[in-house]
């Protein structure tokens, strides 16, 4: 009765009663601690195993915490793979911000300046790491020097990726 109650608290993650002979009890708690935000708004977070739950943040903690998208039950691999691209990024100066797995399974994330960059679907023949370290691999030289930064970066191709400045009319 005790786990079960203190369980129902938004930041609880596991509750461990423990009965100490003649009168006692021993309760841990372990809290969920949020590793980021989850959805659409409606104050669910991820904590750092994966898991989602509801609770409310001050407004300051939730703009310091990324934003994660994805159907349910897949915030455990969406997390894992923010976690993967704030490593591939962190090479080049820049950090994810927000990642997105669409209901067709396709990846897209979003850096701390604006630029999105559409990773596309795993693909047997050109998986989702491959063309991401391509982009890496160039981004020195063809983004980092532009004047202008990109604001869409498309790796979905398997031979190579495109980019779009701001302003630049789709057709061109």
């Amino acid at each position: 009765m005790v786990r079960g109650t203190l369980e129902k608290l938004p930041w609880v993650r596991k509750v461990e009663v423990r009965r100490i002979w003649p009168a006692r009890l021993e309760v841990k708690v372990e809290e969920h601690r949020p590793a980021a935000r989850w959805g659409e708004g409606r104050g669910e977070l991820v904590n750092s195993y994966g898991e989602v739950f509801v609770a409310t943040l001050v407004e300051e903690e939730s703009a310091a915490l990324p934003l994660l998208y994805g159907p349910a039950g897949t915030a455990p691999e969406v997390l894992k793979r923010y976690s993967e691209l704030v490593g591939t990024f962190k090479t080049v100066n820049e950090k994810p911000v927000q990642v997105t797995l669409s209901p067709r399974l396709a990846w897209q994330l979003k850096l701390e300046r604006g630029m999105l960059v559409d990773l596309g679907r795993e693909q047997p023949k050109s998986p989702v790491g491959v063309r991401l370290q391509r982009f890496i691999e160039v981004y020195p030289e063809l983004v980092a020097k532009r004047a202008q930064r990109p604001a869409v970066v498309d790796l979905r191709y398997p031979n190579g990726f495109a980019i779009r400045v701001a302003g630049e009319v789709k057709g061109k």
